[in-house]
Order: C-alpha cells, then structure tokens, then sequence
C-alpha cells in the first residue's frame, strides 16, 4: 500500500513536470479568471465595497472553489485518462482496490495543487490586490482537508459515470463552474451548510476574515463539516461502486 502511494505521489509529480507548459497554462488562467471576478465586482460596486469585507470574501471563496474542482476533478479526469490511454482495465486488475488507488491519487494531488499551489496563489492574489486575510496555517489545513473529502465523494459519483459513459468532459464543467456557487454565497439556512464545501467555505471566510481559529468556531459548525464530508464521501464511494458493478456486467471497462 505504501508503495502505491509513493508511485501515485511519483506519478503525479512527473506528469505536472513533463507537462510544464499546460501547467503553467493552468495557473495563468486560473490567476487571469480571478483577476477579471475581482476587478469587476470592485468596478461595479464602487468605493463602498472596497471598505467592506466581500472583496476578502471572494478571495477565499475563489480559491476555495480552486480547491473543490482540483480535488473532484482529479479522480473524474484520472478515470477519463485511464480510458484514454487504455490502461483502465490494468488498474482494476490491480491486487490493490481502484479505490483505494483513487484515494492515493487524490492525497498526491491534494498536496501538489492544494497545498503547494492554490494556497500560494491565494495569498499571492491578497497581496497584489491589496488585501489582508488572516492566516493560521493549522487551520487553513484543517478546513481544506475537511472540505477536500466532500469534493472526493463527488469526484467519485462523476468517476463512476465516466466509467459507463466515457466522454463527461462538458458535464463536468457544468459541474465545475455550478459548485462556484458552493463557495461564495453565505451558509445562513441549513440547506446551504449541507452543499459540498460550502460549509468549509464559510469558516474559511471566518478565518481570512476575523482570523477565527479551528477551536474558536462553534461545535455545530465541525460537526457540520464533517458529516457533510463524510456523507458526501459515502455517497459517492456508494454510487461508484454501483456503477463500477454495472461497467464490469457489461464490460465496458476496456472500451473507450
């Protein structure tokens, strides 16, 4: 096991290297995109948003959502590449179980894109936009891990569609600029705290904000984030199991 997830971790370092040029394609545009979010709704709003705390919000809800879609993204595009390649039937003739891979690919790339990228960038975009969000490492961490493993459970329910349809790339943005929504608006029903990584996104806020600590928030708010993580990783963990049933009854595993 552990082997495998040093390959995973060896594996997703090589291709963000080889592929250097669509890597830093990807951070260009990432950066560029939040940049027009920014500027528009500072332009829009006028000299009065500029002295309230929505700007710093859209900070954090931005790369909160940089978060969500690299973290669900990757086990969706990891199984359309597998297809591609036609190597997907090798790695579910594995000794070791596809979700238990998939779940090594996502620690990889949490700590790649998460951890070495969207949180430089975050602050990078604080700084040159002229804003102070507070910082307490400990826990940023927390909060993306928790908000990371809901993002998995839906990474899981669009990589087990993948594994019977194939081509899913334009559902997947459908998905991908949707959940922009999850991470921006305010938690104040209990239907939106139950949204994947809204509740995440909310303490985020509180965090940049007002520099909120993770033993500062209240009990319901973890307990929230974590049963939101948690259900949302079972359902998908779940929804891929049956879909992986059906692609085996049918034997589309090879096909692409």
């Amino acid at each position: 096991m552990w082997r495998a997830f040093l390959a995973n971790l060896e594996k997703t370092f090589i291709e963000i290297k080889r592929y250097y040029f669509n890597s830093i394609s990807g951070v260009a545009t990432l950066l560029i995109f939040f940049y027009l979010l920014f500027f528009g709704v500072k332009a829009v709003g006028g000299p009065s948003i500029s002295l309230s705390s929505t700007l710093d919000g859209i900070i954090v809800g931005y790369f909160m959502w940089i978060v969500f879609i690299f973290s669900f993204q990757g086990v969706a595009w990891g199984i359309i590449e597998e297809a591609q390649r036609g190597t997907l039937e090798q790695v579910f003739a594995s000794p070791i179980a596809f979700e238990y891979q998939m779940l090594f690919r996502m620690v990889s790339e949490f700590l790649f894109n998460n951890v070495l990228l969207a949180l430089p960038l975050m602050y990078l975009a604080a700084f040159t936009t002229g804003r102070k969000i507070g910082f307490d490492l400990a826990t940023l961490l927390y909060l993306m891990i928790g908000g990371t493993v809901s993002a998995l459970g839906i990474g899981m329910i669009l990589g087990g569609i993948a594994l019977i349809f194939k081509r899913i790339s334009s559902f997947i943005q459908v998905v991908t600029f949707g959940s922009l929504s999850f991470t921006m608006f305010e938690t104040h029903s209990l239907w939106h705290r139950l949204l994947p990584m809204s509740q995440a996104s909310s303490m985020m806020r509180a965090l940049a904000i007002n520099n909120t600590k993770f033993y500062q928030f209240q009990f319901s708010d973890h307990v929230v984030l974590w049963l939101v993580a948690i259900g949302y990783l079972l359902i998908g963990f779940i929804v891929f199991r049956a879909f992986e049933r059906r692609a085996m009854i049918v034997g589309s595993l090879s096909q692409y």
